[in-house]
C-alpha cells in the first residue's frame, strides 16, 4: 500500500511559524527580564572629586548598571559625612575603597604631628613613609632613624597654626593594628618625626 506523503498546507506552515516566533519572543523577554533584574544603582562622580571631599548630592549622579561579581566594589549610596580618601575623576564609578569608611578593623587612623612642614606633594590620599629619630641621650651617642611605616595612606590633613615663620600641619594616617603600639610609642617619645612621600 502506498504511503501518502504528509504535506503542510499554508495554514499549518503559518501556525508553526507563529508558534516559533512566539517561543522566541518569550525567550528574549525572559533574557531581558533577567538582565534587568541584575542591574543595580551605582554612584558616578559628577565632577572631579579630590581626596578629602565630603560627598553631597551635587557631587554624584546615578547610573543603573549590571556589574556582575564587581557589584560590591562601588558605592550605591552614601550617608552624611562620607569622605573620600582618594580622588575620583568625573564620570567614574566611586569605589567603596576610596572612602574613609572603608577602613577595616585591622587599620586604625592615627594623628601625627611631623617635626617639619609637610612636602607639597603630600595630600589626602597620598602614600607616605613614617620615620622616627630618637633624641640622642648624650653628646657621644648618635641616633638611628627608624622606619615605622611604609606605603601607608594619608587620611586627613589638619592645617596647623603658623609659628616661627612656618606652618606645620597635623595629619592622620592609616596604621595597621600590628604597628599601632610602635607608632604610638614613638610619636609620644622625644625625637624627630618625619613623613616622607612615597612618590
Amino acid at each position: 500500500m502506498a504511503v501518502k506523503p504528509f504535506r503542510f498546507d499554508s495554514r499549518r506552515r503559518t501556525l508553526v511559524l507563529a508558534i516559533g516566533l512566539l517561543l522566541a519572543s518569550i525567550l528574549v523577554a525572559a533574557a531581558l527580564l533577567q538582565k534587568s533584574s541584575d542591574t543595580k544603582v551605582y554612584l558616578v562622580a559628577n565632577r572631579d572629586l579630590a581626596a578629602g571631599t565630603e560627598l553631597t548630592a551635587n557631587d554624584v549622579q546615578i547610573a543603573e548598571l549590571s556589574l556582575g561579581t564587581a557589584q560590591g566594589v562601588y558605592l550605591s549610596k552614601f550617608k552624611t559625612g562620607t569622605t573620600l580618601s582618594s580622588s575620583v575623576p568625573a564620570g567614574e564609578l566611586i569605589p567603596i575603597s576610596a572612602t574613609l569608611e572603608s577602613l577595616t578593623a585591622d587599620i586604625k587612623p592615627v594623628r601625627i604631628k611631623p617635626t617639619e612642614p609637610l612636602s607639597s606633594r603630600i595630600r589626602v590620599g597620598s602614600l607616605v613613609q613614617l620615620w622616627f629619630v630618637p633624641k640622642a641621650q648624650g653628646l657621644a651617642q648618635s641616633s638611628v632613624a627608624i622606619k615605622l611605616l611604609g606605603n601607608t595612606k594619608v587620611l586627613a590633613i589638619h592645617r596647623g597654626e603658623q609659628s616661627m615663620g612656618q606652618t606645620i600641619d597635623d595629619l592622620e594616617i592609616a596604621v595597621p593594628s600590628d604597628s599601632l603600639s610602635a607608632v604610638i610609642t614613638a610619636i609620644a617619645s622625644a625625637g624627630y618625626v618625619s613623613v616622607v612621600s612615597e612618590s
